[in-house]
Parts: C-alpha cells; structure tokens; sequence
C-alpha cells in the first residue's frame, strides 16, 4: 500500500483529536498513549486544544477528585496524564523493559553536586520502604524523604530529595499541598488495580502507538516509548510505503482520511508532536532556524517548543504570558498569515482564554 505524507498527516491528526475534536477528557488521553505532564500547563493546554468546552478546573477534578485521569511517571520515564485504568499496562509495559533491583551509579545532579553509587540491594531496600510509608496515605516528597531515611539511613538522602523519580518512578501523583506535590502508591489510589502480564503490556503499548502514530518504524516507538524493545516482530501490522519509506500499521487499520484545513495552537510537548517522530516532514527548514534559536529549543529539539501548526505541519512558534486577568499570545509565523488563518487563530486564542477564565490578547508578529 502506498500514501503520501499528506494523507498521514490528515491520519495523525484525527487520531490525536486535533481533527475533528471530541467530547471525551478520558477517550482523548487514551487515544494519544499518554499527555506528557512534567509541567502540568503543558497537559492542560494539549487537552484544551483537543476536547469541546471544557475548563482547566474540569482537568483538574478528573485528576483528583473523580480520579479518572491519573499522573505518573511512564514513557520516557517522564511524567503523564493516563486514564486511571490504563495505569497498570503503562507500568508493566516499562517493567517489560527494566532490569530488576538496578544498582544505581555515581551521579552529578545539575547543581553540581555529586552522588555517591548505590548497589542493587541499596535500591530494593529504599524502593521497599517508599512503599511502606506510603501505605494508606499521601505524602509530599519532604515526608517521604525523612521517613524513608529514618528507616534505611542516610545514603538516599540526597537522590530521594533530588526531584527525579529515582525512588518514586511506580508511584502516582495525588493531589497537591498548596503548590507541592502528594505521592501515592498506585495500587491504592487507583481503584480495581491489577497487574498485567509484562511482555503482553508491551505489545499492547506498540499497538496503541501504531495505532495514534502510524504509519512507523520500530525506530520511531523505541524513541516514543524510550527504549527497550520494539515488538512489532510480535503483533500483526501492514507494511505501508510513505513516499519510498517502509513503515507499519496494525493489520486491516489502513484507512486515512483526506486533509483538511486547521490551525491549532500546540503547547511544549505535544502528544502530536512528540509522536511525529520524522521531524523533517513536520518541521520545514523556517521553523527550524526558529527552533534552533529558542532557548529551549537549543536544548530539547522541537519537544520544548510550543508551535503554531497549520494542516497539520509547524508554520512557527507562540510564547504565552499571564499578565492579571489578561492572557497574551504572541505568535511568530513564518510567513505571511491568510485571512480564513488569522480568523481561525482568533478562534484558538478565544478557547484558550475560555479554558484558562482568562481575557485572551493575540499578537501576530
């Protein structure tokens, strides 16, 4: 079967939700594999772009009232938003892929500090007692901190307080202190937790990325999941040819849709972008001269930028500021900006506004 990239563009967009939108908070986060959370802005925004009429504080009731959504760290070993119920596959997927009671090796934190090498029992021992402190209860990381070393001593001080997830990587995010972060262990926040089968976890995170992202390599899904293994040799697929590259699909999933016109707004980490792993058919050369020379940008790639995205593809970037009740957009296109997509970048900037309870004022420079 052969298509173009346009019909793949068409295709990713409507299964990311960003053509057409839907209704569902829950369908949408499912449908993408995962809302990449390590700034909870940045997710909030992605499902703003996504999913009708909905506010910011519909997220956050889904979070950590209704508990339908859940945060934790998953692919790429970085923070998501998952349904609550697909939480389980996610963390058996990664174990599929992890080494059990790994030795943790000397490291250089980036304020400079140096950590002494922890062995593999060091670990288990640690990983055993966050859990057992956090049985029955939400604790900020301060608590867990002191009350894991009171138990094991000192040695995991330092990396326990560090804010990575060295310790805390199965655990899940309960709702916040003011403006700290709970933790909670997932078997007990999440209602009816269960443990898949690992390898079968992990088949079903390529089918979930195939089917959001396709067509794809295995290349594009270890980059995607963050490493281990790509099984695509153990579920069934299609081989499609996109304009001379051989990719895959699940097997019989071949329809794509025709494109259409959009213009959306895309935060830092975007699902779609994050999952549009051929960045040389996202990203033309203009945008990338303007990812290049962004502060984050330099740094991350495309994942930190917040782009414009017009048909699907990059047209350049947006900054964002909150100045009291006021919400600027500022935009950079790379080219001069026709009627029918400053109308429908107004309507962008008016939802923005409307999600956040927020006077939205746009700039196109």
């Amino acid at each position: 079967m052969q298509v173009t990239w346009a019909e793949v563009i068409a295709r990713r967009l409507e299964r990311s939700s960003l053509v057409p939108r839907t209704g569902s908070l829950v369908d949408v986060v499912s449908g993408m594999g995962g809302v990449q959370a390590q700034l909870q802005s940045s997710a909030e925004l992605q499902l703003a772009a996504r999913v009708d009429r909905i506010v910011q504080a519909d997220v956050r009731a889904a979070l950590w009232d209704r508990r339908e959504l859940v945060k934790a760290w998953t692919l790429r070993g970085t923070l998501h938003l998952h349904p609550a119920a697909e939480l389980p596959l996610w963390h058996a997927a990664r174990r599929a892929v992890a080494v059990d009671a790994q030795a943790l090796p000397a490291w250089r934190d980036p304020n400079g500090i140096d950590h002494p090498p922890l062995d593999a029992t060091q670990v288990a021992t640690v990983r055993a007692a966050v859990r057992d402190v956090l049985d029955g209860r939400c604790l900020l990381r301060e608590e867990i901190v002191e009350e894991v070393v009171a138990r094991v001593g000192p040695e995991p001080r330092a990396r326990l307080s560090s804010g990575f997830a060295f310790f805390l990587g199965d655990l899940c995010q309960a709702p916040p202190r003011g403006a700290k972060v709970t933790f909670a262990r997932p078997d007990q926040w999440i209602d009816g937790w269960h443990e898949p089968d690992p390898p079968h976890a992990l088949r079903e995170a390529a089918r979930r990325f195939l089917h959001a992202y396709g067509p794809a390599r295995p290349k594009d899904f270890l980059e995607w999941f963050g490493g281990g293994r790509a099984p695509f040799d153990e579920i069934e697929v299609d081989e499609v040819d996109v304009e001379g590259r051989r990719a895959f699909v699940l097997a019989g999933d071949t329809e794509f849709p025709q494109p259409s016109e959009s213009v959306r707004l895309l935060p830092e980490y975007d699902a779609y972008v994050m999952g549009f792993r051929e960045r040389d058919q996202l990203i033309p050369p203009a945008v990338r001269a303007q990812v290049a020379a962004h502060g984050r940008g330099r740094y991350e790639g495309p994942a930190g930028v917040r782009f414009l995205l017009i048909d699907g593809l990059t047209a350049g970037t947006w900054k964002r500021a909150k100045r009291g009740k006021l919400f600027e957009i500022d935009v950079t296109p790379i080219r001069r900006l026709g009627k029918r997509e400053r109308d429908e970048l107004q309507t962008e900037a008016v939802r923005i506004g409307a999600f956040l309870g927020l006077e939205p004022v746009l700039t196109i420079d």
